[in-house]
């Protein structure tokens, strides 16, 4: 059962902080590492809202600057329209 106080930091993953905060006490003390074992910063989004709030608490927790293993955002090549994509758009 989830704490009061507990939050969810990944919307698209649905990760809790207090499982950010298990995952780093056993070991993981960089934002790479706490993407790969989380899953946080992997859903549609591409980490552009958890991704700032990982570089934070993992820099916060070890003594760091925060974001000193900077994660890998991966944005669409380029945005695509509904009726491209349905091939309507083609002429």
């Amino acid at each position: 059962m989830r704490q009061e106080d507990d939050f969810v930091v990944c919307r698209c993953e649905n990760v809790y902080y207090s499982d950010l905060i298990n995952i780093m006490e056993n070991g993981t003390n960089n934002s790479r590492e706490l993407k790969l074992k989380s899953r946080a910063g992997m859903g549609f989004c591409g980490s552009r809202t958890c991704g700032p709030f990982l570089e934070k608490l993992t820099g916060d927790q070890n003594d760091a600057s925060p974001g000193y293993v900077h994660l890998k955002s991966q944005p669409p090549i380029r945005t695509i329209s509904l009726k491209e994509l349905s091939g309507e758009g083609e002429s």
